[in-house]
């Protein structure tokens, strides 16, 4: 046991210690500690420190592309930003399938009331060293999911880009009217 002198604010006397674990004041699990060694025999000191940090990840974004006037083979672009501290798995979902006339997208007559597209994605990485996750999906492969896996990378600097191209059409071409098509993105984190 050692006395501590409270006026000076020094050790007076210590008999050999071989472990303390002091506990921080904050709210830790079991796994958080600080242990502190002191070899009687040398004028060493260990301290092992040991922590914890959840996963997480994030994504923000989601502006709308505006197409205006609609003609096979025209593009539009879109940004996003992800932020993943362990690997993961991006999900890209159509919910049309194609842009859909509002109103009849199954068409009429010999008009075409579904524009299919093709969509591309890129965002990057980091595994140590940065890299770029990127596919290419058409919009009929997309309304079943599509996944893009990071592989043992985490999410890197710099957003990522949403890249969109419109097909052809087969026939006269589409209906008139106003179409639209939701894609969602969702990061789901791989431990």
């Amino acid at each position: 046991m050692g006395l501590f002198d409270t006026k000076s604010m020094r050790l007076i006397a210590c008999a050999p210690l071989s472990a303390v674990i002091l506990s921080a004041a904050y709210p830790s699990s079991a796994q958080d500690a600080v242990v502190v060694g002191v070899d009687a025999s040398s004028a060493a000191l260990n301290l092992t420190l040991a922590g914890h940090i959840d996963e997480r990840c994030s994504m923000s974004g989601g502006e709308a592309m505006s197409l205006g006037e609609i003609t096979p083979g025209e593009g539009a672009g879109a940004r996003f930003d992800l932020s993943c501290n362990v690997p993961f798995d991006l999900h890209i979902v159509s919910q049309n399938g194609g842009l859909a006339h509002e109103t009849q997208p199954q068409g009429e007559g010999q008009f075409a009331g579904l524009l299919l597209y093709d969509l591309r994605i890129r965002t990057p990485t980091r595994s140590p060293d940065p890299d770029v996750l990127e596919g290419t999906f058409s919009s009929r492969e997309l309304q079943s999911s599509a996944v893009l896996s990071s592989g043992d990378a985490v999410s890197g600097e710099g957003g990522g880009r949403l890249y969109l191209v419109t097909r052809g059409v087969s026939g006269p071409g589409l209906l008139a009217g106003r179409y639209s098509e939701m894609i969602t993105l969702s990061v789901e984190p791989r431990i």
